[in-house]
């Protein structure tokens, strides 16, 4: 198993929210469904397998705009192949 490290982290209230309504949709009957942590961490496995140009990035403005562009391209990438 990977070595893990405790981290803390602050949500707004509407992001929070947003989490928990994501862990609940994962949730079946009789399962408990992905905890929290499970989908942050595959959130940041996504985002280490996007190319993102994180350079001069100084605002969540311009690291969101970045995300954006790299999940674009990905798709468009996706797109391309397929025909």
């Amino acid at each position: 198993m990977e070595n893990r490290r405790d981290v803390c982290l602050y949500f707004t209230e509407e992001q929070y929210s947003y989490l928990l309504n994501i862990a609940e949709q994962c949730a079946t009957e009789g399962s408990s469904g992905l905890s929290k942590e499970v989908i942050l961490q595959t959130l940041l496995r996504l985002l280490q397998r996007l190319e993102v140009d994180m350079t001069g990035v100084k605002t969540e403005d311009e690291l969101l705009k970045r995300l954006e562009d790299a999940v674009e391209a990905e798709i468009l990438t996706d797109i391309s192949e397929m025909t």
